[in-house]
């Protein structure tokens, strides 16, 4: 009797193993071009899914076609693949495919009897697609094509192994300022920013620790998503705190400038991703800071990411895009704020929205409903910092 009782404390102890290693997201056929997830599946962060049939929900006749893509998966290992189909009273043929990352690793050509043994229209069976893992899959599409009326897909079931959540220490000096762990694999953990020293300006987060430098490092910048590849390190990294005067655009010339809240001394950085940009502590140099504005006229503007030459546009439901897009300018003397008429509203760019999604309070940059007027907006013409600056990640106990 105890041998059966260690024996179930084992198995269980498995299964709850196996349900940390896998997870299984489940799409079911909704339309002829949607599916839905189950409410009992895990999906990774950030992943998109399309889907489209060229005949009704899904079904396939001869030379129809029927495609679920899923991308943005980040590199996940997929352990099985099935889908669920069914057949007419005495035919259905067709042609599977299964690409990963754009290369094909499988197909299945043949009829539903050839699959299953006999033809069936009232039960769905189960059709698998791979026996291995499948490493590092960014982008995964299953395709049909009909060979013969008709074969009907019920859903899609994918068995995945998610990344696990990896752990950001964030080191200050000699001591430890924060150890950040993300709630699941690939969601990232937002990088928090430190105040200035009466010498030195914290001027962002280095995977490696500097004693002294004269070269600004790659940085991972405060208030920026940061996804770890595994548990790591970083470090505040400061420069040496002699910014030259900060000078603010009066008369409206196209050129490279910094969008900056001159209050809060933050700066738009980056491209937008999800709808979103995201800000940082104004640093001249941030080459992902600079963007080069073309005043179509006195009122109007379009805006570039200088390094990316990506355009920075919004969408008709106030979203940020990298699709080029006119903005309305507001300007009086220091202050030059841009935004877009959408919709019969009025929303400006702004660089600290703060939006608190369940306990976690996220700040980030793009449209903000508001009315037009007096703010600390502007466009700097920073110069920026001489070479000769000193970096390090440890300001304690130097100047």
């Amino acid at each position: 009797m105890r041998k059966k009782y260690y024996l179930c404390t084992l198995i269980c102890a498995y299964m709850k193993l196996l349900l940390v290693l896998l997870a299984v997201m489940t799409w079911t056929v909704e339309s002829k071009n949607a599916v839905s997830l189950s409410d009992d599946s895990t999906v990774p962060y950030d992943i998109e899914v399309g889907y489209g049939c060229t005949y009704q929900k899904g079904d396939v006749r001869a030379n129809d076609t029927a495609t679920l893509v899923l991308s943005h998966l980040e590199g996940i290992t997929i352990n099985g693949i099935e889908v669920y189909v069914k057949s007419n009273k005495s035919g259905g043929a067709g042609t599977f495919t299964v690409t990963a990352n754009g290369q094909t690793i499988g197909t299945k050509t043949g009829t539903f009897a050839d699959w299953f043994g006999a033809y069936d229209n009232t039960d769905y069976h189960a059709l698998s697609f791979i026996n291995r893992p499948l490493n590092g899959v960014h982008t995964l599409a299953i395709s049909l094509v009909g060979i013969a009326n008709s074969l009907h897909i019920e859903k899609y079931v994918i068995t995945y192994a998610p990344r696990p959540a990896y752990t950001v220490t964030l080191m200050n000096g000699n001591r430890v300022y924060a150890t950040m762990t993300e709630e699941m694999g690939f969601q990232g953990v937002v990088l928090p920013s430190l105040p200035d020293t009466a010498n030195w300006q914290f001027i962002g987060w280095s995977e490696t620790e500097i004693w002294s430098s004269y070269e600004v490092p790659e940085l991972h910048h405060s208030n920026n998503k940061f996804y770890p590849e595994a548990d790591c390190t970083l470090w505040a990294t400061y420069q040496w705190n002699s910014t030259p005067e900060q000078v603010y655009m009066t008369v409206l010339e196209s050129g490279e400038y910094m969008y900056v809240n001159r209050t809060a001394e933050i700066a738009l950085t980056g491209v937008p991703e999800n709808g979103r940009m995201n800000f940082a502590k104004a640093n001249a140099n941030a080459p992902e800071q600079y963007y080069y504005i073309d005043f179509i006229s006195d009122s109007t503007a379009t805006i570039t990411h200088e390094i990316t030459n990506t355009p920075i546009g919004y969408t008709s439901d106030a979203k940020m895009t990298t699709s080029a897009s006119v903005w309305k300018v507001y300007h009086v003397g220091e202050e030059t704020l841009f935004y877009a008429e959408i919709g019969g509203k009025t929303y400006v760019l702004w660089l600290n929205i703060m939006e608190q999604i369940g306990d976690d309070v996220y700040m980030y940059a793009g449209l903000l409903s508001a009315k037009v007027g007096t703010s600390p907006m502007s466009l700097m013409t920073q110069i920026a910092l001489p070479c000769c600056e000193e970096i390090t990640c440890h300001p304690e106990g130097q100047g």
